[in-house]
């Protein structure tokens, strides 16, 4: 838990202090275009992918897919407590556990804290790439954003959780299915990045976040919990 914990604050130092990163990765998905004459912004243009039509319902789809899982979790973690074997076996203590992380990390902490209250406007929002607000970088409180912001990523926080439950997973398939559950939260961390909702610091931090949350749980469910 230390060791995801010092990787969260050493990725926000570098991303803090090197905004470029951010600049730059979102720049790569901005389409510039000219700037009608008295506008504010410092370019002009958007984020092609955001108004695909196709694009958008993969997003959609992938948005929805963590709540999915937990109600599917949740489901099966109430018909093993329902059996009357309570937390003794060990899946169920880990569901739990996971679904705990679920509720304190994208839950509590990203959308109703973070996101709220850190004040970081989201690329599309910025006088960088179409908008009239100013980038802030990585990690710096800011005013500038009323709610709903950029800093971290709800989305990635969300998708990143379902790589707490591949340990769920049967054994025969954890391998192939970790390396597809890993490969779709990055892809849809990846996603929020191409239509310029977040920058790539966010998603970055945002899937870190839940990762932290959940081993902090771990830990303690492990220390207080299990039986010895």
């Amino acid at each position: 838990m230390l060791a995801l914990l010092g990787l969260w604050f050493a990725l926000a130092i570098v991303f803090n202090g090197e905004p470029d990163i951010d600049r730059g990765v979102s720049g790569f998905f901005f389409a510039a275009t000219t700037c009608v004459e008295g506008a504010t912004t410092k370019a002009c243009g958007g984020f092609p992918l955001s108004v695909s039509a196709f694009w958008g319902a993969v997003r959609q789809g992938f948005h929805y897919l963590p709540i999915t899982v937990a109600a599917v979790v949740v489901a099966a973690l109430a018909k093993e407590l329902a059996s009357g074997r309570g937390l003794v076996n060990g899946n169920a203590l880990y569901a739990l556990t996971a679904l705990a992380a679920f509720a304190l990390g994208p839950g509590l902490l990203v959308n109703s804290f973070l996101k709220d209250y850190w004040g970081r406007p989201r690329p599309y929002s910025t006088d960088l790439f179409g908008g009239d607000l100013p980038f802030v970088p990585a990690g710096q409180w800011s005013d500038a954003c009323a709610s709903n912001c950029s800093f971290v990523s709800g989305e990635a926080s969300s998708i990143f959780w379902l790589v707490c439950l591949i340990p769920l997973l049967p054994a025969r398939l954890r391998r192939t299915g970790g390396i597809a559950i890993v490969a779709i939260a990055i892809f849809t961390a990846g996603l929020r990045v191409a239509f310029g909702g977040h920058y790539l610091s966010d998603v970055v931090l945002g899937g870190l976040s839940t990762l932290v949350v959940f081993a902090f749980l771990a830990m303690l469910a492990e220390r207080f919990l299990v039986r010895r």
